[in-house]
C-alpha cells in the first residue's frame, strides 16, 4: 500500500531470486497494470465519467482476482500489489490462501447489493465436487502468507500523487486516496494477526523506505520502531474530508512519525533562500528574450 511501493517490491524480488531461486514460479499481480491492459481503459481516459470509471475498476478487479485464484490453485508463488484497504476482501483472501493447498477455489459473487438493500460480500468459494484434486494433492504444503505495507505522511502522499499525475497521467482523487490510506492504516495490525509474517515501511524520508514494524512468525508479536509507528496511528485517524493540512490529523497536528514534513521542508526559513537560488539559476541559463519590433 501507499507510495514508494516499487522500491520495496524490488527488494522482495531480489530476495526471492537470490535465496530461493524460484523466480520463474513467481507471479506479481498489480491492479493498475491489469487495468491499463483493458481495451476500454482508453475510453475512460477520454470520457472520465463515473460510470465508465466504475466499470473499468470492476473489470480490472475481476481480472486480477481471476489471475490470483488461478495462480494459487496451481501452487505458484504470488506477490499481490494492492491497497489492502478493504478489510472483508483482504480477510477472505487470506482465508482462501490458507485453504487452497487442500481445496481449489474460484471467484465468488463479490460485493453484491440486493434489491432490498442487503449487502453480500463473498469473494471466494470452494470448487464443488473436487475430490480428484484433493486426492492428488494430499502432500501439498500450505502457503506462507506475508504482508508488506508502506505508509507515509498523508500530506506527502497527496503531493506525490499530484506529481505522478502530472508526469504519467495516473491520477487518484484526493478524497479516495486519503480514504484508502486511512483504511489500510486502521486495518494493518489486524492483518498482522492473520498472517505468518509482516513488515511495515515508512517512506517519509527521501532515501530508501525505513522498516518501522516487523513480525517474524504466525505466533510472534509485532515489533515496532517507537519513534516512527506514530505515523501509522496518525494516518488511521486522519480526516479524509480535509481541505488543508491543518484539518488532516486530530488536533491540527502536522507531525507524522518522528518529524513533520511540513515544518521541516515547506515552512522552513531556509526554503525562501533555496527557492531564490533556484530561480536565479534558471534565469541564468535561459536565453535572453529579444524584443520584437511591431
Amino acid at each position: 500500500m501507499q507510495f514508494r511501493k516499487m522500491s520495496v517490491l524490488q527488494k522482495m524480488f531480489a530476495f526471492v531470486k537470490k535465496y530461493f531461486r524460484i523466480s520463474k514460479n513467481v507471479i506479481a499481480l498489480c491492479l493498475w497494470t491489469v487495468m491499463m491492459g483493458l481495451p476500454f481503459h482508453f475510453i475512460r481516459a477520454c470520457t472520465n465519467t463515473r460510470g465508465v470509471t466504475r466499470q473499468v475498476h470492476k473489470s480490472s478487479t475481476d481480472a486480477a482476482s481471476s489471475l490470483l485464484v488461478t495462480a494459487l490453485n496451481e501452487g505458484r508463488d504470488v506477490i499481490l500489489d494492492g491497497t489492502l484497504s478493504w478489510e472483508p476482501f483482504v480477510e477472505q483472501t487470506i482465508a482462501m490462501a490458507r485453504a487452497v493447498h487442500c481445496q481449489r477455489h474460484r471467484m465468488g459473487v463479490g460485493y453484491k447489493v440486493d434489491e432490498d438493500g442487503t449487502i453480500t460480500e463473498n469473494y471466494w468459494e470452494p470448487v464443488p465436487n473436487d475430490q480428484d484434486f484433493v486426492a492428488a494433492n494430499r502432500d501439498r504444503k500450505p502457503y506462507r502468507i506475508e504482508v508488506v505495507g508502506v505508509v507515509c505522511d498523508a500530506y506527502l502522499a497527496v503531493a506525490r500523487g499530484i506529481r505522478r499525475a502530472i508526469m504519467t497521467g495516473r491520477a487518484v482523487r484526493v478524497n479516495s486516496q486519503l480514504t484508502s490510506h486511512k483504511r489500510f492504516a486502521a486495518a494493518f495490525q489486524k492483518y498482522c494477526q492473520l498472517v505468518d509474517g509482516a513488515k511495515l515501511y515508512s517512506s517519509n524520508s527521501l532515501g530508501s523506505p525505513q522498516l518501522i514494524a516487523w513480525k517474524g512468525d504466525i505466533n510472534g508479536s509485532l515489533l515496532v520502531e517507537p519513534r516512527e509507528i506514530d505515523c501509522l496511528d496518525k494516518v488511521s485517524n486522519l480526516n479524509e474530508g480535509a481541505t488543508s493540512l491543518h484539518d488532516l490529523y486530530p488536533g491540527g497536528a502536522t507531525t507524522c512519525g518522528s518529524r513533520s514534513i511540513w515544518d521541516d521542508m515547506i515552512v522552513a526559513p531556509s526554503r525562501a533562500t533555496v527557492q531564490r537560488e533556484i530561480r536565479e539559476a534558471i534565469r541564468s541559463v535561459e536565453p535572453t528574450a529579444t524584443p520584437t519590433a511591431l
